[in-house]
């Protein structure tokens, strides 16, 4: 019976490494939903910007 308690003491939850795995998750959620948010796209430009067509019949050939 004693290797089983030595075991357990080996194997046993190691609080350090617990702590840090749900601080990364949780940092990596609030990054996640942070990026799709709107206030992280930003505001759109003031300028619009405009395109004009101009059409032609214009052959070049030889």
């Amino acid at each position: 019976m004693s290797n089983l308690s030595d075991i357990k003491q080996r194997h046993g939850r190691d609080s350090w490494k617990d702590a840090g795995f749900i601080a990364l998750a949780v940092l990596l959620t609030a990054l996640a939903i942070g990026s799709v948010t709107s206030k992280a796209v930003g505001s759109t430009s003031a300028k619009q910007w405009k395109v004009t067509v101009v059409e032609s019949n214009l052959e070049i050939g030889q």
